[in-house]
């Protein structure tokens, strides 16, 4: 009798593991669902308490995975957890309640639960159960469907049978037939360009703000601005503001976004190029910066391995890399040195560097979980939100723009801050519509829906001192464009590589291929919002006028669709063909000697 409590105990547990991330119930999913779980009990009988007790443990996994980062995990995303960091305590903030549905009964399972301890594994059930993963990858290989495809139509079993697939099956990974031209955005001559030259000279320095959304740009809690210094920075005179720039980064976050802006192209999403193919031979901005007579440093508050930085940045043409190891670690909390402590450090070092120099910053106070210490939350907020996921980020932003204001006011004080061009952009979202404390807090802040448009739109602003202008950019544009708008303020005319982004400071019209947080081909462009089904049907993406807001028919968004994947297919093989893992390297040299 208590075999069969199990079963509907795990059934019950599956349709709760479903209601908040399955985009949509079909007819698949429930058959797929069911007969997995029967040849599992088939295979496992007599040992279903086991089998019980390890599916808990999956869907409790799969749960908070996908509440943090709206996908299931992936076997080959797993070996990327060391990047997250030493979470140690703050690990209670990544669990909620809903989430302890699947555990909290196991231990009474194991203690009042009896089962036939002999195990009756049948030699035929595991030639089966091998047999439907054979049977299974080969369907799904046929229809060449992602993983993330795969969990939308047929549910968490075939999930991750595919994704244990695809670690033995080779895909192909270039496109020899791709036509670069098709994919390559118009060019201007210098002469005809609008701000060209206008930072001509002067130092660069990049400010990358962890997990920083256009959401809270302007935006107040119980009368309290979220961002005052950063509000101030994009009213200033001499200030280009990007309103409408999203977010394209893949399983790498931080790092992809470092990747796109300094390369302008997209990355591979699934993968990580900063940790499989390190060796980028690509023309990047600080080695296109180099070559124009700047020096070209990188400053961040984590340790010089993280996201395999210091092997990377010898590759893309940075002159020296400042990280935890070169700095006084005074203040560290969460997964590094305290932004007001990093800023504040930076500066003293950048005053000691040849002029005019490119630097880039990367800060950290505000990573998820958002968790920063109590004499830092500054914020008073509502009680229904204080001890929320949405709380700690307000935090944390809050925090991270007090930082920035420290950072501008000792660029002044060390007469850095007149000659220099000073960028900022948030790398990607903190908060995102699939996590249930998020979509049900954010939209009472806000006063409507959070949806993934303003999910991933991230802040982009140019900052000019001296200069009098004062712009609002609202063309639709991504991090790709980071790298030729920038050229393009410093009238550097660069004709050597190959780059996917436009200068929105000049662009006619405005685009950008969403990747990962959405499945490929999801794109936004002047006049539409295009995100694709999560099965991966086009038919029932979503498909809206982004000016009203109105439902429209998805065939008419097609031509964005193969747009976006030409992007990031042609990005693919410009990442292929010249980036290189380190063991290939290492291997070429010494068959060389």
């Amino acid at each position: 009798m208590s075999d069969y409590l199990l079963v509907v105990f795990l059934a019950a547990k599956i349709v709760l593991f479903y209601v908040p991330t399955l985009s949509s119930f079909s007819v698949s999913v429930v058959f797929s669902t069911a007969g997995w779980l029967m040849l599992l009990i088939l295979v496992f009988k007599g040992g279903h308490k086991l089998l019980y007790t390890v599916l808990s443990l999956l869907l409790f996994v799969d749960f908070l995975y996908f509440q943090n980062f709206g996908n299931l995990p992936s076997i080959k995303e797993v070996v990327l957890l060391p990047q997250v960091g030493d979470l140690g305590g703050e690990i209670k903030y990544f669990i909620d309640l809903y989430s302890l549905l699947f555990v909290a009964d196991l231990p009474f399972v194991w203690f009042f639960f009896k089962e036939n301890t002999k195990r009756a594994y049948s030699l035929s059930s595991l030639f089966v159960l091998v047999l439907s993963f054979t049977f299974l990858g080969a369907i799904h290989t046929s229809q060449n469907l992602q993983s993330k495809f795969v969990f939308n139509r047929y549910g968490v079993f075939d999930y991750h049978v595919q994704d244990i697939i695809n670690l033995f099956v080779n895909k192909k990974e270039e496109n020899n037939d791709l036509t670069v031209s098709s994919v390559r955005n118009e060019t201007t001559k210098p002469s005809q360009k609008s701000f060209f030259g206008i930072g001509k000279g002067k130092n660069v320095i990049v400010v990358q703000m962890e997990s920083l959304q256009n959401f809270v740009i302007g935006l107040e809690v119980n009368g309290q601005e979220v961002t005052p210094n950063i509000n101030s920075f994009l009213r200033d005179s001499g200030t280009v503001y990007f309103s409408s720039c999203y977010q394209q980064v893949g399983s790498g976050n931080t790092a992809d976004a470092e990747f796109i802006v300094n390369t302008s192209l997209h990355t591979l999403g699934d993968s990580v190029v900063y940790e499989e193919y390190p060796v980028i031979n690509l023309p990047a901005l600080p080695r296109i910066m180099k070559q124009n007579g700047y020096h070209t440093i990188a400053f961040h508050g984590n340790v010089g391995w993280f996201w395999n930085r210091e092997e990377v940045y010898k590759h893309i043409g940075f002159d020296e890399f400042v990280s935890l190891e070169d700095f006084q670690q005074d203040e560290v909390f969460g997964m590094g040195l305290a932004d007001v402590s990093f800023f504040k450090q930076a500066v003293q070092k950048l005053r000691n560097y040849p002029q005019p120099f490119y630097a880039f910053l990367i800060t950290i106070s505000s990573h998820t979980p958002f968790v920063i210490p109590e004499e830092h939350r500054k914020l008073e907020l509502p009680e229904d939100i204080a001890d929320t996921i949405v709380g700690h980020y307000l935090q944390a932003i809050h925090y991270a723009d007090e930082a920035f204001g420290v950072f501008i006011d000792e660029l002044k004080r060390a007469e850095l801050y007149e000659n220099s061009v000073i960028v900022l952009y948030g790398d990607h979202a903190g908060l995102y519509p699939f996590n249930r404390e998020v979509k049900t807090k954010i939209p009472e802040i806000l006063d409507r829906e959070f949806s993934f448009e303003i999910a991933l739109n991230i802040p982009f602003a140019i900052h000019i001192p001296g200069e009098n202008i004062r712009r609002v950019v609202n063309v639709p544009g991504g991090q790709i464009d980071f790298l030729p708008t920038i050229l393009n303020v410093m009238g550097i005319n660069y004709r050597e590589g190959f780059f996917m982004g436009q200068d929105l400071l000049n662009a006619k019209h405005g685009f950008a291929a969403l990747r990962y947080h959405v499945p490929d081909g999801s794109f936004i462009d002047d006049n539409r919002v295009f995100i694709v089904s999560w099965d991966g049907r086009l038919d029932k993406s979503t498909a809206i006028d982004r000016k009203n807001g109105t439902p429209q028919r998805y065939v008419e968004f097609l031509d964005g669709y193969v747009k976006a994947i030409q992007q990031i297919e042609a990005s693919r093989y410009f990442i292929l063909r010249n980036c290189q893992p380190l063991q290939k390297v290492a291997k070429d040299q010494t068959s060389s000697r």
